[in-house]
C-alpha cells in the first residue's frame, strides 16, 4: 500500500538513499531541505520537494500535515557557534510541527549513545530531542541509534593526499561499531513502509561489526593501492586546530573532543550488545571500494583541475 512519507534532511547521507529507496517502492515522498542542486536532483528522481528550514515551524507543520509518516533528524551545522543551542531550537521547532500536525507516524535519527545525558559531545543534542518527541501524544517513533558513520571517514581525504598518512585523536586501538548510512535508510524505509510500531521505542544499528581506526586505515590504504598508509594519532590540541581550520566552530570541534576523550577511554560506543537485529550487512571493505575510493578519486582529480 502506496503512503505519503516526508523525508527531513533529505540531501544529505541517509536522506538520499531512503527517498530513492522509498520512490522504488512506490511510495509518494516528499522531500526537506534547503535548495540545493541535490534537492533538485531528488525532484527529478520522483519526489516532491519543499525547501525550508527546520526551525520555520510554520512551514514544517504545512508539509507534515498530510503525511502518514516521516522521517525526522536534526540536520547537522558544524558551524553553530553554540551547536547544542542549534540543535535544541531545531528540536522544539520539529518536535511542535509534529505536534501540530498531528503526525502519527515517525522514524527519528538519534544515535548510539543517546540514552546518556553528558559526556557524549553532540549526541547529548539527540537525547533531548529523543525526550521532546516521547512527549508528543499520539506519535508512534523508534528512535534510530546507529554507531558511528563510515562516510566520517571520508574527511581524511585531504589529510591522506597531502601528507600521506590519516589520523585523528581517536586512539589508534580503540574498537568500536561503524555503520554505512545507506543501511541506516534501508533500516528507516523498511520501518516507515511496514508501519511504525505502537508507541516509543529505540532501535541500535551496529553495523556489520566493530573497527579499529588503524583497521580502517589499512582498508583504505589497500583500496587505493597505498597498503602502507599509516595512522597517526594527534594529541586533542592538533585535532581541535585541524577542527577550527576546517571551518567548525569552536563549540562543535570541543563537542567532539569530548566525545572522541570519552570514546578514547572506553565510556561510550564500546558496551552495546550486538545482535542479529542490530547488525547490518556493509563492511568496511565495501564502504572503502564502493564509496571510499570514488570520493577519493574525485578529490584527486579536482585538485589538478
Amino acid at each position: 500500500m502506496s503512503k505519503h512519507i516526508v523525508v527531513l534532511g533529505a540531501t544529505g547521507h541517509i536522506g538520499t538513499h531512503l527517498t530513492h529507496l522509498l520512490l522504488e517502492r512506490g511510495h509518494r515522498v516528499t522531500a526537506v531541505a534547503r535548495a540545493s542542486q541535490r534537492l533538485s536532483a531528488l525532484e527529478a528522481a520522483g519526489a516532491q520537494t519543499r525547501a525550508g528550514s527546520l526551525d520555520d515551524t510554520d512551514f514544517l507543520t504545512t508539509v507534515l500535515r498530510e503525511a502518514d509518516a516521516a522521517f525526522l533528524m536534526l540536520p547537522p551545522n558544524a558551524s553553530a557557534p553554540d551547536n547544542l543551542a542549534y540543535q535544541a531550537a531545531v528540536g522544539e521547532s520539529v518536535a511542535t510541527a509534529v505536534r501540530a500536525a498531528g503526525l502519527r507516524q515517525a522514524v527519528n535519527l538519534s544515535s548510539i549513545g543517546a540514552e546518556l545525558t553528558a559526556g557524549t559531545g553532540p549526541i547529548v543534542g539527540v537525547h533531548y530531542q529523543e525526550q521532546r518527541l516521547n512527549a508528543v501524544e499520539g506519535l508512534n517513533v523508534v528512535h534510530l541509534r546507529p554507531a558511528y558513520f563510515m562516510e566520517n571517514l571520508l574527511a581524511g581525504i585531504g589529510l591522506i593526499q597531502g601528507m600521506g598518512i590519516n589520523g585523528s585523536a581517536t586512539r589508534p586501538d580503540v574498537s568500536f561499531p561503524m555503520i554505512a548510512t545507506r543501511d541506516i535508510a534501508a533500516y528507516a524505509a523498511q520501518v516507515l513502509e511496514a508501519g511504525v510500531p505502537t508507541g516509543k521505542s529505540e532501535q541500535l544499528l551496529l553495523g556489520p561489526r566493530d573497527y579499529t581506526m588503524q583497521e580502517a586505515t589499512a582498508i583504505f590504504g589497500r583500496a587505493i593501492g597505498r597498503p602502507e598508509l599509516p595512522y597517526v594519532q594527534f594529541s586533542y590540541d592538533q585535532a581541535r586546530q585541524g577542527m577550527l581550520g576546517a571551518g567548525l566552530s569552536e563549540s562543535m570541534a570541543d563537542l567532539y573532543l569530548e566525545m572522541t576523550q570519552n570514546l578514547n577511554e572506553g565510556r561510550i560506543m564500546q558496551h552495546e550488545v550486538r545482535t542479529p537485529a542490530n547488525t547490518t550487512p556493509t563492511t568496511l571493505e565495501q564502504f572503502a571500494e564502493q564509496v571510499f575510493v570514488p570520493a577519493f578519486q574525485g578529490a584527486a582529480q579536482a585538485a589538478v583541475s
